[in-house]
């Protein structure tokens, strides 16, 4: 007999959902050091603040051995910095990322497909339990 008491841990390792923008991209740029050198890590920078102080939208760009990688914006800064930090990462070439996800889909193939199936069936039944709400 089969127990799951986490019935989406198997996504969540597989999706590394533990794992925050930032902190991919920190590691993505650690992978990048060359041996004896300090390593060079990704920069945060405050382009612009807009809007009243209860409202505010900052944008965040960030750099990477001085070249800009990525922007976003957010409600805070630490959201921007999140959304900077995403788009260098499906921007960037950064190897391990495609590495990672190269060797998670050739391993987990058969979980993933399974995965995405069940996701789209329940959000079919969503829409559907929507329309006959409606």
């Amino acid at each position: 007999m089969n127990v799951c008491f986490f019935p989406r841990l198997k996504e969540f390792i597989l999706n590394q959902d533990w794992n925050d923008p930032k902190s991919q991209l920190q590691q993505c740029c650690l992978t990048l050091r060359t041996e004896g050198k300090e390593p060079d890590i990704p920069l945060y920078k405050t382009l612009q603040t807009v809007g009243p102080s209860h409202a505010r939208t900052y944008t965040v760009a960030v750099y990477f051995k001085g070249e800009r990688i990525g922007c976003g914006k957010g409600p805070s800064i630490q959201q921007a910095e999140m959304c900077a930090a995403m788009d260098a990462l499906e921007k960037y070439n950064f190897p391990q990322m495609a590495h990672q996800k190269r060797f998670i889909e050739r391993k987990y193939q058969q979980e993933l497909k399974e995965m995405r199936w069940e996701r789209e069936h329940q959000e079919k039944d969503l829409d559907d339990t929507e329309d006959i709400r409606k």
